[in-house]
């Protein structure tokens, strides 16, 4: 499949003629501490869950250590997706994979409204002065946004000047695709569409195509933040700060291991006791980073012309950090929901407990799946 294709249509709800004939979607989405695995079967429209897993990279890299970025050669990660996929009994033989925030480029740029066809030239032209490498070495995506109040410029009767539209830009370097690619392959998967983790991420925690809405991804080494305006991505930006970080700081200030220190820091998080006050005071200086990072994102989003947003939608692991919830309250001043990305899917109810549990893990994975529904 060319590259051009994998990136055929990031935008939500599209369909690839090929994964229409076998009519079981599978989502993959590689991070840096683990691989999760979603398949579902349509049936008459309806997505049902066949499979899920997860599988830890630890015992794949260098560190070894549960909920830790690990550091992993290709033929290890094509190993851990072999396992996963045997552990989970995936038939699927294709595969829609994330793309990671930080190895990829977004951004929007303001276009004249030109026809299709001109804008097909005029927009590879225009991302030159967005795109921080080389044309040559990225492969690109675009497609226009629903228009806002204030981005579509109304020109006054006789004054010549044209109306503007938004188009939200997306690039990847190719060597990222290419090794995306040989680790399905190898891993027996034929990819069937890359896309970019934020959009996986929207697909699968927006309930309503309606207001501004601030979607927050705690990964293990980083953050990823985007603001989805009528139910689609407009603004996304990666921060080099995960869960581990609150781990190894734990870890050194308590004088304890790794694993201990994530244990305690999933049983105490930020849960006002005062059995938890030193956990807290190693945590909230750490965390007050990432969501003032948070904040200095909505101050750009709004000097674009973005609306104040109504809700924070989080998810990854250190979405599930007890009272994480308060603490981004009291930061944003809205209603704070843990993502679930299960509520559009389609399963036994005995799954209930269990995939609330691990729902916000699993958001991306689900969304992938979900993308050709």
């Amino acid at each position: 499949m060319a590259f051009s294709d994998f990136f055929n249509n990031l935008n939500i709800g599209k369909t690839l003629s090929g994964l229409k004939k076998e009519q079981r979607y599978l989502g993959v989405d590689i991070g840096s501490s683990s691989i999760k695995v979603v398949q579902l079967r349509k049936d008459k429209e309806r997505p049902i869950l066949e499979t899920y897993g997860e599988l830890s990279l630890a015992h794949y890299g260098t560190d070894g250590q549960v909920g830790r970025s690990a550091r992993i050669l290709d033929d290890k990660l094509v190993e851990a997706l072999k396992d996963i996929i045997k552990e989970a009994q995936v038939t699927a033989e294709k595969a829609s994979v994330s793309i990671p925030l930080h190895d990829s480029f977004l951004t929007t740029m303001e276009m004249p409204n030109l026809s299709e066809a001109e804008l097909k030239e005029a927009v590879p032209f225009e991302a030159r002065k967005y795109i921080p490498i080389p044309m040559s070495e990225v492969v690109i995506d675009w497609w226009i946004l629903p228009p806002q109040t204030k981005e579509l410029k109304s020109a006054s009767p006789g004054s010549g000047q044209k109306k503007f539209i938004s188009i939200i830009l997306a690039a990847v370097p190719k060597e990222v695709i290419t090794k995306y690619s040989t680790i399905l392959k190898d891993a027996g998967l034929e990819v069937a569409a890359f896309e970019i983790e934020v959009f996986a991420l929207a697909r699968a925690s927006l309930r309503e195509a309606f207001g501004s809405i601030m979607l927050m991804d705690f990964g293990a080494a980083t953050t990823k933040i985007a603001v989805a305006d009528a139910g689609v991505v407009r603004f996304a930006h990666s921060i080099d700060h995960g869960g581990q970080e609150l781990s190894l700081a734990l870890s050194q200030s308590l004088n304890i291991d790794f694993d201990r220190a994530e244990i305690l820091k999933r049983q105490a998080g930020f849960i006002k006791r005062p059995e938890n006050e030193e956990v807290i005071s190693v945590l909230e200086p750490l965390f007050d980073f990432v969501s003032s990072e948070g904040e200095r994102f909505l101050i750009d989003w709004k000097r674009r012309g973005g609306r104040a947003i109504s809700k924070v939608l989080i998810g990854g692991g250190g979405a599930l950090i007890p009272g994480i919830k308060d603490v981004l309250i009291k930061t944003y001043g809205v209603e704070v929901e843990l993502i679930n990305p299960f509520h559009k899917v389609v399963y036994p109810a005995f799954l209930e407990p269990a995939l609330k549990d691990i729902g916000p893990g699993f958001a991306n994975a689900v969304g992938l799946a979900l993308r050709e529904f």
